[in-house]
């Protein structure tokens, strides 16, 4: 028997200059990493559209800020006029995980939450995750930075887990496995992938695509894009 469906919270802003992706500015600029910024998030929202086409997933996209809903930037990306959106409650990113856990565990009896700044993140992790669920309370899956590109439960969550988690930094995966084993939580990695936040992440992910544009279509659309108007 198929596992039920998880609850999949996509975390996300509306791509807008200044805005999006401002790591990415000094080698793209504000207007080209907003635009970069709003092909990663066409491909992470087909992703999920894969993910809830093979009866995985169930796909909400979770907005920064309210502002963010209308924004038209937002509305002309493929996809999301398709989805159900929340606004992500206040407080940092440890109480926002934690509430779109808890939410999506008390929907779908199990939950994963993925940012939009990994365009290539592959179907079969999200697979794999979602299976992990079955095994353990937590899954998640690390970052080459310290960090992670996903994260899941299958438990009620509560902000206690990120207490001390430093994000955004390289102690942020061995923070919130420590959370979890200080709260008597079972906790599984699958495998690594990447994130996209600075120039040399991007030097990465032009490489990817350059020999395998399929992984990220509209991230590899963009990129040639830019190249072309002198963005590199």
């Amino acid at each position: 028997m198929s596992p039920r469906r998880a609850a999949l919270a996509v975390f996300a802003r509306a791509p807008l200059a200044g805005a999006a992706k401002t790591r990415l500015a000094p080698a793209l600029g504000a207007d080209g990493a907003a635009r970069l910024y709003a092909a990663f998030l066409a491909d992470t929202l087909a992703l999920a559209q894969s993910a809830q086409s093979a009866g995985l997933l169930e796909t909400t996209l979770w907005l920064a800020a309210a502002a963010d809903t209308d924004a038209p930037t937002l509305r002309e990306v493929p996809g999301v006029t398709a989805l159900r959106r929340r606004v992500q409650p206040s407080g940092d990113l440890g109480a926002r995980m934690a509430a779109a856990l808890d939410l999506g565990v008390a929907s779908h009896g199990a939950a994963l939450i993925i940012g939009s700044d990994a365009p290539t993140l592959p179907l079969a992790l999200l697979r794999a995750a979602r299976a992990a669920l079955d095994r353990a309370d937590l899954v998640l899956a690390p970052s080459a930075d310290g960090g992670y590109v996903l994260i899941g439960a299958r438990v009620p969550v509560a902000p206690a887990l990120f207490e001390g988690a430093r994000f955004s930094t390289r102690h942020a995966l061995a923070d919130t496995l420590a959370g979890a084993a200080r709260l008597g939580l079972t906790a599984l990695c699958v495998a690594p992938w990447y994130d996209v936040d600075t120039p040399d992440d991007l030097r990465l992910l032009r490489t990817h695509l350059t020999l395998a544009p399929s992984a990220a279509p509209h991230s590899a659309a963009a990129l040639t894009e830019l190249a072309r108007t002198g963005r590199r």
